[in-house]
């Protein structure tokens, strides 16, 4: 019985961090789909399948060869799938910018088998993203990276390869000496557990389990990156360490954050919650 209490337990921390009434995550592919039909807003839905066996699911909107934009991918966070950025595929003046690109990370949505390990999570995603055959960006190429999805986009981003010009991180876990293993977090990756969580949870746990390792490894490489950045973190992130934001000021290159904004009241769902925000920030980077 005591057992069965400590799994239960488990199952609503979980619940607790990763669902909210945000309608983004609600909504189901067939429903986002519908939505874009109905508002006339062309897209392309490439499953995995259509690629090859070890590329990702993506849904592009707004790519014209006959009408250049920048180009915006966006990441998201643990656990998630592309249609967390549904508010902004669908947004008229982002739109009448950018091609925009919302991915699922391996192991998320249609993205096949997890692969909870930063550098091959972002070697696959810039991988795939080259097979899209989109059309050149006008000038800049935007990526936007949440939560655990922040340490991918900013690997992918310092890769010798990338061609982002700039970086927007919004609670990213970019700092190892943050990531600190929860007590659930153990229990989740026992083989009861594994039967009682759903799959999006357990490929979460399997991610967050090594992060911590994963980002002392890496932290050298952040001297690498070359876009612009632009942070966002809100000082109440009971999720991701506000004090990440110092993190990225010590470890990136000189003068590469361009913006910093803490929102002292601001939680962790900043893709939701700060929308007219990161889309002022997206509109500015496009009018540069």
């Amino acid at each position: 019985m005591k057992l069965y209490r400590s799994f239960t337990l488990v199952l609503i921390l979980f619940s607790l961090e990763s669902c909210t009434s945000f309608k983004e995550w609600r909504m189901t592919e067939e429903e986002a789909f519908e939505d874009f039909s109905k508002s006339g807003i062309p897209y392309r839905d490439i499953a995995s399948s259509d690629q090859s066996l070890d590329t990702i699911h993506s849904v592009v909107v707004g790519c014209d060869y006959n009408s250049p934009r920048d180009i915006i991918v966006f990441v998201h966070g643990s656990p998630g799938n592309w249609i967390h950025y549904w508010s902004y595929l669908k947004d008229s003046e982002l739109l009448q910018r950018y091609c925009m690109i919302s991915i699922d990370r391996p192991g998320f949505g249609r993205s096949g088998d997890p692969l909870p390990d930063i550098n091959l999570q972002a070697k696959r995603i810039i991988d795939s993203l080259s097979l899209l055959r989109l059309p050149p960006p006008k000038k800049k190429y935007v990526l936007v990276g949440h939560s655990y999805g922040g340490p991918v986009a900013a690997r992918i981003a310092a890769l010798k390869e990338s061609k982002i010009t700039h970086l927007v991180l919004l609670a990213a876990a970019l700092d190892p000496e943050k990531e600190e293993l929860k007590w659930y977090n153990r229990i989740a990756d026992t083989k009861i557990a594994r039967l009682l969580l759903p799959s999006s949870l357990i490929v979460s746990n399997e991610e967050m389990i090594p992060m911590k390792r994963q980002l002392k490894d890496i932290e050298s490489d952040w001297k690498m990156i070359r876009s612009a950045t632009y942070i966002v973190q809100g000082g109440k992130d009971t999720l991701v360490d506000p004090e990440n934001t110092e993190f990225v000021r010590r470890l990136f290159p000189k003068g590469s954050v361009k913006e910093e904004i803490l929102l002292p009241n601001g939680d962790h769902f900043l893709p939701w919650n700060s929308f007219p925000l990161i889309k002022r920030i997206l509109l500015d980077i496009a009018r540069e």
